[in-house]
């Protein structure tokens, strides 16, 4: 299986058109202020008239009716919180490709077993920001369910994710030269071993 790439927290035109030139297969806009990586919603309307790529609005806050609406010119809208039951029930009433957040915790193994009913996109992510993701918690989920994982995942350590053979991977602050801004070397590096 060959895995899939997402980078995210782009949040500069000139990071979307050098990235769109790369084999890479989602590229994420935090669009929730929240964030340090943030852009406005319209971002994604620009970003839509420069690149083919399929764009992930990533959100956090906000009823999921909001949140859908604002997403409707994004190709995926990634939900980066844990959803209460009615929300993810709500999922349902909408045409929408959803990635949801799972913590990646055994706390939140029930939830994951939800999560996977309502998204064919699940991303295990560490449960603080930054922070690298417990390997060996990700490699024992990933044997079980088809997943993506983030958290924490850079140069010196993507080969081991890779081992993993999740079936995408989520980088953001592994590949900055500063929150938003990507550093292409790494992220070139990054493509060379995951797409071999």
């Amino acid at each position: 299986m060959v895995i899939k790439l997402k980078i995210c927290g782009i949040s500069t035109i000139s990071d979307i058109l050098e990235l769109s030139k790369m084999n890479i297969d989602y590229l994420g806009v935090v669009t929730d202020i929240i964030s340090k990586r943030y852009v406005k919603d319209e971002f994604i309307g620009f970003v839509k008239k420069i690149s083919e790529k399929p764009i992930v609005s990533v959100k956090v806050n906000g009823k999921i009716s909001e949140l859908i609406e604002k997403a409707k010119y994004a190709d995926l809208l990634q939900i980066h919180r844990v959803l209460s039951d009615s929300e993810l029930e709500e999922l349902n009433s909408y045409d929408k490709r959803i990635i949801l957040y799972v913590p990646a915790s055994e706390k939140y193994l029930a939830y994951l077993d939800k999560a996977i009913r309502y998204s064919d996109m699940i991303l295990l992510d560490s449960p603080r920001k930054g922070v690298q993701i417990d390997l060996n918690f990700a490699r024992k989920i990933a044997k079980e369910y088809d997943v993506g994982i983030g958290g924490g995942i850079n140069i010196n350590n993507i080969d081991k994710v890779i081992e993993i053979n999740p079936k995408w991977i989520d980088i953001s602050s592994g590949v900055e030269v500063y929150p938003g801004k990507k550093d292409m070397q790494k992220v070139m590096e990054i493509v060379r071993r995951v797409k071999v």
